[in-house]
């Protein structure tokens, strides 16, 4: 993996996406702990992923970052023979609109690395990259109803629940609502915000 670090902190780094990430993605994004998260769909080919990434790096309101775990290789994957740090999952950007100063952002993480902190500390740099770098006013995500990991997530970091779009997916044969949540810039304690206290 020869992408340079972009940003790094909490124990993973984010990195651009290259060519070389994609089979990682595939394979991962296709996985059933995975793709209910964003509302399941059909399987994602290896031009679907290229044309995804290709399509982010290309759009100006739009931004994507390999996860990668610093440190000691700590997974089961023969993923980074070359002793690279360990791919763990994806953090992206969308839906940037400059004039109103807000984003939104999506994460996740490969099931054999969930539950180590990953997603927390990806999200942690992407939300002090929006409103400290890019000094946008506000960042938004949803989750669908079911994942509790992930509203653990935004929690964490300050995020509050602004509402919910009833039956907005369809998943396993049901509909699901999803839940609205929203940072704004002055909420924002920066980088150590998951350490300050703040309930999960």
């Amino acid at each position: 993996m020869s992408a340079s670090v972009f940003l790094q902190g909490g124990g993973v780094s984010l990195r651009p996406v290259e060519e070389a990430d994609y089979d990682f993605f595939q394979r991962n994004a296709n996985h059933p702990d995975v793709r209910p998260g964003f509302g399941g769909g059909r399987p994602a080919s290896a031009d679907d992923v290229a044309g995804r990434v290709e399509e982010m790096q290309d759009d100006d309101e739009a931004e994507t970052f390999l996860v990668c775990a610093e440190g000691p290789r700590a997974d089961d994957s023969a993923d980074e023979a070359d002793g690279s740090p360990t791919r763990v999952g994806e953090v992206f950007l969308f839906d940037l609109y400059d004039g109103r100063g807000s984003v939104e952002l999506g994460y996740w993480i490969a099931p054999a690395h969930q539950g180590n902190g990953y997603a927390t500390a990806a999200a942690e740099l992407a939300v002090d990259y929006c409103l400290i770098e890019r000094r946008l006013h506000k960042v938004n995500a949803r989750v669908l109803a079911f994942n509790d990991g992930s509203r653990a997530v935004l929690e964490k970091l300050g995020f509050e629940r602004e509402g919910c779009r009833r039956d907005d997916f369809y998943v396993a044969g049901e509909y699901v609502d999803a839940d609205l949540y929203g940072l704004l810039a002055d909420e924002w304690d920066g980088l150590g915000a998951a350490d300050s206290g703040r309930s999960a």
